[in-house]
């Protein structure tokens, strides 16, 4: 295949699972031999990380909005008006997200492009009119459409009667493996002020999708059976960066931590945002990684722990349970069962060799997904569409189904 020029389109510079994957792709894209930018809005100084391939930041508007309905339609026009200014000379345009999406609709719309692709990660229950209306346009008028997981295909299949193509998320898997040790381990705790004590982590921030006040209620369970025991339990919660304001679920996260008589940065450390080039370091701290998420995409946080040796204990929804099997490389668990999350948490802090088991068949199943098999199979969809384009056989995804 000749080299494609290929624009990858998200709608952030935060580290959130989709920009991540934006970055990976991109970066796995270029080391195929194409060229390719990546297009992000930015309210900041743009990636906290450096990305490895050409980006074009978007500054979006810096003021408080009144709602989030008019914050999605000022990022849209934002990113809409910013595109139609440019000259595009790109194979591929392709969307990871709802703004991104509306945006080359209304270019093409416009005239100014034909075609483009959208990366569905996942389907939200929005309540918002505005929000409803973004998503449901970013979805039912791409040309062409990927789903992450065979959930999300089924998903699209149902609720939209829409045909979408399955590339699942990769991992970098020898950037975390690298990490995995005891002596490193100790090293990482005491880098994140967890020496001496267990390890608990979880990746996402503070907010309803990451289940985080459930987790709350099981580190708590756990801790106090540990705390028995003489042993600390230390929770590290990384991320959270996001869209949304969550406000209210964190103020009720915080209220019920100081009512079960914690304190933020002691024993239980939200750590925000983590430089990329520190992330190895914090899954090498953890001796348990806990993610009971009420939905995601994929779930690509569970490949990086599973890369870099940490025993997973995640709530038993698809689509991890297309890779995640309990007993083998995971234990899962009800997703708002929190005893039952505890109970896994000290399974394997309890169990050194179920610890060992699921580190062993977490590594393989890590093994199997890369960055570099996801950009492969997206240049050969990219490659279809432009033989299609050209008058050549049709693909069977998107609106061309």
């Amino acid at each position: 295949m000749k080299p494609l020029r290929i624009a990858l389109l998200t709608y952030s510079t935060k580290p959130r699972g989709g920009v991540t994957h934006t970055i990976n792709l991109a970066e796995s894209l270029a080391g195929l031999g194409h060229d390719v930018n990546v297009y992000a809005l930015s309210s900041g100084n743009g990636f906290p990380s450096k990305v490895g391939v050409p980006h074009t930041l978007i500054q979006c508007p810096v003021k408080e909005y009144t709602s989030i309905d008019d914050k999605i339609r000022d990022y849209i026009d934002t990113y809409t008006s910013y595109l139609a200014d440019q000259d595009f000379d790109y194979d591929i345009l392709h969307a990871e997200d709802c703004i991104s999406a509306n945006a080359l609709f209304n270019l093409r719309e416009m005239g100014i492009i034909d075609y483009y692709v959208r990366t569905v990660h996942h389907l939200d229950d929005f309540t918002s009119a505005c929000l409803i209306e973004c998503q449901d346009k970013s979805i039912r008028k791409p040309d062409y459409l990927i789903s992450v997981s065979e959930h999300w295909k089924r998903e699209l299949e149902t609720k939209y009667s829409l045909n979408s193509e399955v590339i699942n998320n990769g991992v970098n898997y020898g950037l975390y493996s690298t990490v995995r040790g005891g002596e490193k381990k100790e090293a990482a705790k005491k880098e994140f002020g967890a020496d001496g004590a267990r390890v608990m982590l979880s990746i996402g921030g503070i907010e309803p999708r990451k289940n985080t006040i459930a987790a709350l209620r099981a580190y708590n369970a756990a801790r106090a059976y540990l705390k028995s025991h003489g042993e600390r339990l230390v929770w590290l919660i990384g991320g959270g960066e996001t869209l949304f304001d969550y406000r209210y679920y964190r103020e009720e996260f915080f209220s019920e931590l100081a009512r079960l008589g914690f304190e933020e940065g002691s024993d239980v450390k939200v750590l925000g945002n983590v430089p990329s080039e520190k992330m190895p370091l914090l899954y090498a701290s953890a001796d348990v990684f806990a993610f009971p998420s009420v939905k995601e995409g994929w779930g690509l946080v569970l490949l990086e722990a599973m890369s870099a040796g940490v025993p997973v204990v995640s709530s038993n929804i698809p689509p991890m349970t297309e890779f995640l099997r309990n007993g083998e490389n995971s234990i899962l668990v009800d997703l708002m069962d929190y005893k039952g999350l505890a109970r896994g948490i000290l399974e394997i802090l309890e169990n050194p060799g179920l610890a060992d088991r699921l580190k062993a068949g977490g590594g393989e199943t890590a093994r199997y997904y890369s960055w570099e098999s996801a950009a492969e199979k997206h240049a050969e969809l990219y490659g279809s569409i432009l033989n299609e384009r050209s008058g050549g056989k049709v693909i069977n995804a998107g609106n061309n189904a």
